[in-house]
C-alpha cells in the first residue's frame, strides 16, 4: 500500500468522523439511561491539560498543512 498525502488525509478524516460518531452514540445511550456521558470526561480532560490539547491541535494542523500545501 502506498501512503500518499490523500490516503493519509482520508485516514485522519475517517478516524475523526468515527470517533465523533461513537461519542454521539455513547452520549445518546447515556442520556437514555440517565447516566453521565463520556463527553463530560473528555471535556474535563481537555480542561485539565490545555497545553496538551493545544499541542495536539498544532500537530494536526501541521500534518494537514504539510499534506495540503501546493
Amino acid at each position: 500500500m502506498n501512503f500518499t498525502p490523500e490516503v493519509i488525509l482520508s485516514l485522519i478524516a475517517t478516524a475523526g468522523v468515527g470517533i465523533a460518531f461513537l461519542l454521539m452514540l455513547q452520549e445518546s445511550i447515556a442520556l437514555r439511561r440517565g447516566s453521565d456521558p463520556i463527553t463530560n470526561g473528555v471535556r474535563a480532560l481537555v480542561r485539565r491539560f490545555p497545553r496538551g490539547t493545544y499541542v495536539f491541535a498544532v500537530v494536526i494542523g501541521m500534518v494537514l498543512g504539510h499534506l495540503l500545501w501546493p
